[in-house]
């Protein structure tokens, strides 16, 4: 019986043996070596003359694969005879989509659920290591203090039969943060975005030097670490109440004396938790005491005090890299604090897409301020534009993010601080976004 002609001829490019026994491929007739220098007629309406040789080209092209993946269905290609083709030297078999929930996004490699299996089996591995687990999503290294206060946390809730990141709840004080790794939360989880870790538990006003501890439950009151540097292993502690400002507070050199400046100037006493309170405190101060770890020095905070060379809105003040003998590093802004605070204001609740003349209005009066931070720059003197850019952030103005950001890019860079950058580009004026609750 007779094959039906396949419709590439000699020139086809499929290699599957039951293609070639089903249908014949003869060669080109020899009229049409003759006819093939006939002008042919483009798109264009120019004439173009094909030789043989182009035509044989043109057949080597096709035989490599110069097609799409999947070729063009007729009559004469099924799936079934498609299956197991050669594309490009390579098996290529057909195959079906798994099934994504939308819940994981439209990022293509998750289509794949071998590295799907993989990120979960790498994070899996992560959780094992808390320590490493911090660094690598947290982007920072925690003080020594930090796996003290979880050891007391741990003694404290095994006499009470409670669980260590709930000791401090019946004083309204909740361990959140990098204690959520301690305590397993982030284990048989949904992996989360590289961003989403950097703003667990960030409030409004939280720069990146600040990482949230503990907070007061209900309030927006949080305490946490001040890291002038993110290798700064062990900083300072400091605290904030979002509902009242930018405005931070250094309350000591560890977690322990954030836990007593908590019970003794915040915490709600009542007649009913009063000796409660006192017990704790005596807990907290018998336990120190054992550990060798000194409540309420001030030696750190004395040391860096002479490091600030300027306070910033938040008060804390900022500490970069300063040759005093040479006055290389810092200079103070164009304007005073009160004229920045006065020009900040005019940003107050604007938004920039939809009062373009008042945005631009209020620009005019603060674009030399930030030039001069610029030209500061060419001089060295990085410490200008981050004081800059940090006085931006704490005003709060959301129309102001785009105008802070590159001015945050900049002096993180010159101050060797990336980590920081990495906070900053995630980093949104709004609520605190946790992760786990």
């Amino acid at each position: 019986m007779d094959k039906p002609d396949c419709k590439y001829g000699a020139g086809c490019y499929q290699k599957n043996p039951a293609h070639k026994e089903k249908y014949a491929h003869p060669a080109k007739a020899t009229n049409d070596a003759t006819t093939a220098t006939a002008p042919v007629l483009p798109d264009d309406g120019t004439i173009n003359k094909r030789t043989g040789g182009d035509i044989e080209q043109e057949l080597e092209d096709i035989k490599r694969c110069k097609r799409p993946p999947t070729p063009e269905k007729d009559e004469h290609n099924t799936e079934e005879e498609d299956t197991g083709s050669e594309y490009h030297g390579i098996s290529r078999q057909r195959y079906t989509l798994p099934t994504v929930p939308m819940s994981v996004g439209m990022m293509s490699d998750l289509y794949d659920p071998q590295i799907e299996y993989s990120k979960q089996a790498e994070y899996k591995e992560l959780c094992e290591d808390p320590r490493n687990f911090i660094k690598h999503k947290f982007l920072v290294e925690m003080a020594p203090c930090f796996d003290s206060l979880w050891e007391f946390c741990i003694e404290q809730g095994g006499k009470a039969n409670t669980k260590p990141e709930d000791v401090f709840l019946p004083f309204g004080l909740q361990l959140v943060g990098p204690y959520d790794v301690l305590a397993g939360k982030f284990k048989n989880v949904q992996v989360h975005e590289p961003g989403d870790y950097l703003r667990h538990w960030r409030f409004f006003f939280d720069p990146p030097e600040f990482q949230t501890v503990f907070v007061q439950k209900g309030t927006g009151t949080h305490y946490g670490y001040w890291r002038d540097s993110p290798d700064d292993v062990d900083g300072l502690v400091a605290c904030n109440d979002v509902n009242k400002g930018c405005e931070f507070k250094i309350v000591g050199e560890n977690l322990f004396d954030g836990l007593m400046h908590y019970l003794e100037n915040v915490a709600t006493v009542t007649p009913f938790n009063k000796s409660k309170i006192s017990d704790m405190k005596k807990r907290i101060n018998d336990w120190t005491h054992l550990k060798g770890i000194s409540l309420k020095a001030n030696s750190k905070q004395n040391a860096r005090n002479k490091l600030t060379v300027c306070k910033t809105f938040h008060k804390v003040g900022l500490v970069v890299p300063y040759d005093r003998k040479k006055d290389v590093g810092y200079r103070p802004l164009l304007e005073s604090d009160a004229k920045l605070r006065k020009i900040l204001s005019k940003f107050d609740k604007l938004d920039r897409s939809a009062n373009k003349d008042q945005y631009q209005e209020a620009m005019v009066e603060l674009q030399p301020i930030i030039t001069a931070a610029n030209l500061a720059v060419d001089e060295c003197d990085f410490g200008t534009i981050l004081e800059l850019a940090m006085d931006l952030f704490c005003s709060g103005a959301k129309c102001l993010n785009e105008v802070m950001k590159p001015l945050f890019f900049t002096g993180y860079s010159m101050a060797k601080r990336p980590q920081y950058i990495a906070i900053i580009k995630v980093s949104k004026l709004a609520d605190p976004v946790c992760i786990m609750r």
